[in-house]
């Protein structure tokens, strides 16, 4: 039977696969109608054996039940209500009005420009320097929310304008304060190799800002002249104060201790304040920094610190023999190298616009070629880095220099060597009160070289 089977199989599959047979296109035809007969039947038992719902019987009754959603319309009036502000900081600019620095920062407010304009208080905005940065928060209408901006102060604590809206958009209200705030204390330090680009040129390399190298050319103006001294290959290390506010920094202060190698000779200092009097420059042996002659008259800046050492062409030996030549631009400054009294302030033929200062114990000084006096007159008392002239080209001069003369009993002196004139050192109970601070000081400067030689390779 089998065999019977397979045999029929086989020869319609013949038929099935062999368009030219004869009986071809009749098989196709019976096996088209044969399945589509499996499908439809399926599809019947499927329907009587699915049960039927009210979809399926349009007279089905049907139950209507209601659904309580959640009341969203509070929520949707806070969100309303809630308006999203914004904060931006600009700096101020130089020649700034506060219309342009409010324009900058995104302000546009009639009302808030106006309070600024007259009140008082918010008037402080006109005394800021250009670089100070101001703060401002808006909302979406543009319309100011709060200000603030720093007045200044010391690094330890600054001084803060705030202005803040008090009033709604219908009845636009301001009120202005100044608050104390109190700063971080870091302390920073920066050391460096003078190199052939000169000494500003290292400090920039060190990241000292200017302000600090300032006081490290006043704190050694006694025993450096930085005009002349400074050479390559000398190496500094210098800790200063620094305020932040807010992780921001506000302002650099007060140099802590510094080193210096001159020429192979170590010069150090350290602030150092005893029961709460003003406070100085000490060595590290507690000897005052401050000496009673700084070494040079001169300003020392980057206008002029590319000058160095002239004598006069016309008189050379008398330039050579009685002072030294300090060659700068017109208006460079000239100190009092210490303190006396203006002996003489006038013109003297050669000398052009002069100034004698005589001072105690028989020393006077003279400063000559000044292209003007500062705001000082005969017989005045002056104090030691005072301003009192500016350098020139007056007199037996042709070009523009400051030429300084050191006397003792009207004896010109060398003026290079008064450095050998120092304080006296301290002794007894407020040397021990100094040498103790000193030490624990210097333990923690050694830990932050460790550190800033570990971070850098200093």
């Amino acid at each position: 039977m089998w065999s019977r089977l397979r045999e029929v199989f086989a020869r319609e599959l013949v038929v099935l696969v062999d368009p030219t047979h004869a009986l071809h296109a009749r098989r196709r035809k019976q096996l088209t109608a044969s399945v589509a007969t499996v499908f439809t039947l399926g599809m019947a038992a499927a329907m009587g054996v699915a049960p039927s719902t009210a979809y399926d019987d349009p007279d089905a009754p049907r139950v209507l039940e209601s659904m309580r959603l959640p009341d969203l319309r509070d929520q949707l009036d806070q969100l309303t209500d809630t308006s999203a502000t914004y904060v931006r900081q600009e700096r101020m600019q130089r020649g700034d009005t506060i219309a342009a620095l409010l324009k900058r920062l995104g302000v546009d407010d009639p009302d808030a420009q106006e309070f600024i304009r007259k009140n008082s208080t918010a008037r402080g905005l006109f005394k800021l320097e250009p670089g100070q940065t101001v703060q401002a928060e808006i909302d979406q209408s543009n319309l100011l929310v709060s200000l603030q901006a720093n007045l200044g102060g010391d690094v330890s604590s600054s001084r803060e304008l705030v202005i803040e809206r008090v009033g709604d958009v219908t009845n636009p209200r301001f009120k202005a304060r100044v608050q104390t705030v109190d700063n971080e204390l870091h302390y920073q330090m920066g050391s460096g190799v003078i190199g052939p680009g000169g000494f500003f040129k290292a400090m920039d390399a060190a990241n000292v800002p200017d302000d600090v190298v300032e006081q490290m050319i006043s704190i050694f103006s006694g025993v450096i002249d930085f005009h002349h001294d400074i050479v390559k290959g000398d190496r500094f290390r210098i800790v200063y104060e620094s305020g932040y506010r807010d992780g921001a920094f506000v302002r650099n202060g007060r140099v802590v201790a510094i080193e210096l190698i001159n020429r192979g000779q170590l010069h150090q200092a350290l602030w150092y304040s005893a029961n709460g009097s003003n406070g100085a420059y000490y060595t590290f042996d507690g000897r005052s920094m401050k000496r009673p002659f700084l070494r040079s008259p001169v300003e020392f800046s980057r206008m002029s610190s590319g000058f160095g050492l002239r004598n006069h062409p016309l008189h050379h030996e008398w330039s050579q023999h009685k002072g030294v030549d300090f060659a700068a631009p017109t208006g460079t400054k000239v100190f009092a190298t210490g303190d006396g009294e203006v002996q003489f302030l006038g013109r003297q033929n050669g000398y052009g616009n002069i100034i004698v200062l005589r001072h105690h114990n028989g020393y006077s000084t003279y400063y000559a070629h000044l292209s003007r006096f500062a705001t000082i007159k005969q017989g005045q008392q002056v104090s030691q880095g005072q301003l009192i002239g500016y350098v020139g080209s007056t007199g037996w001069a042709t070009g523009p220099h400051l030429h300084y003369e050191f006397r003792h009993n009207d004896v010109p002196q060398n003026p290079l060597s008064i450095t050998l004139m120092e304080s006296p050192a301290l002794t007894g109970r407020a040397r021990q009160q100094f040498l103790s601070y000193s030490g624990e000081l210097m333990s923690r400067i050694n830990a932050l070289r460790t550190y800033n030689v570990a971070s850098n390779g200093n």
